[in-house]
């Protein structure tokens, strides 16, 4: 067991001591790291690659369309609601005057629209 520890600690020195560089390995490393960095569509600035930077671009804006789209959606919704109240208005206010219509040829008094039941005699002119 002694032996194997003293192999394994023997393998372990040779592998760790210090050795010199092959001859042009700066140079060679110098030119690849010049390379990456000519390279425009690897890497946009930040440290960040392009298609990263493009895709968030595009999240970016399908939200901002999203929410425009959003916004159309919600006011034509409103103007929708809104003409149903005035057609529901006018349908109410054409129903009142044929009710009251009817009720003063009947009578033959005319009804106060500001007080419900309220009768208002006719004048005579």
């Amino acid at each position: 067991m002694v032996e194997k520890m003293d192999d394994f600690e023997r393998e372990l020195r040779e592998q760790l001591r210090t050795r010199e560089a092959p001859a042009g390995f700066a140079a060679r490393v110098m030119a690849r790291a010049s390379e990456r960095r000519a390279s425009r569509w690897e890497w946009f600035g930040f440290g960040m690659p392009v298609w990263r930077w493009a895709v968030a671009a595009l999240l970016v804006a399908g939200m901002v369309v999203g929410g425009v789209e959003h916004d159309r959606q919600q006011r034509i919704a409103g103007e929708r609601a809104r003409e149903q109240v005035l057609l529901a208005l006018r349908i109410t206010g054409s129903t009142l005057r044929d009710v009251q219509t009817k009720v003063s040829a009947s009578s033959g008094e005319r009804l106060s629209q500001k007080g419900a039941g309220r009768a208002v005699p006719e004048r005579d002119e």
